[in-house]
């Protein structure tokens, strides 16, 4: 028997990459350096807000995509989703990374997850900010 379906057979939880990141594509990254790293999860009851929650992150980023490079301090990693096991409703957990380039940046920007304008995002995607965690993991040359 292969891992993979030792796994299946376990019925160990499956993510599956929704959207893409720099960290799925080389050409995004280029020649930048993450110095830092965000870990996001939203946790969705339903999957209309798992849905919410996936477009709302790719029309994000389709507006990070249109700035000028030079203002690409930071970016989104890969986009996954992990169906929560027995969720009769189709919830689960949005995971979402940001590759931070600049560490000054960083420092000023890191709470802004948890600001004014994000949680009228969350409000309006259905998830309360209980619902949501943020981890940063810095670099260490």
């Amino acid at each position: 028997m292969n891992t993979l379906m030792e796994f299946i057979d376990k019925d160990a939880p499956t993510r599956v990459r929704v959207l893409n990141g720099e960290d799925t594509d080389a050409a995004r990254r280029g020649d930048k350096t993450p110095v830092i790293r965000s870990e996001c999860t939203y946790y969705c009851p339903d999957e209309s807000t798992a849905r919410r929650c996936i477009t709302a992150l790719e029309e994000s980023d389709r507006r990070l995509r249109a700035r000028p490079e030079e203002l690409m301090l930071w970016d989104w990693q890969a986009t996954y989703f992990e169906a929560e096991k027995g969720n009769t409703a189709g919830g689960g957990t949005v995971y979402l990374g940001v590759a931070w380039y600049d560490e000054e940046f960083f420092k000023d920007r890191k709470d802004a997850w948890f600001g004014a304008m994000h949680r009228r995002i969350y409000d309006q995607l259905g998830i309360p900010l209980k619902d949501i965690s943020v981890t940063h993991w810095q670099l260490i040359a």
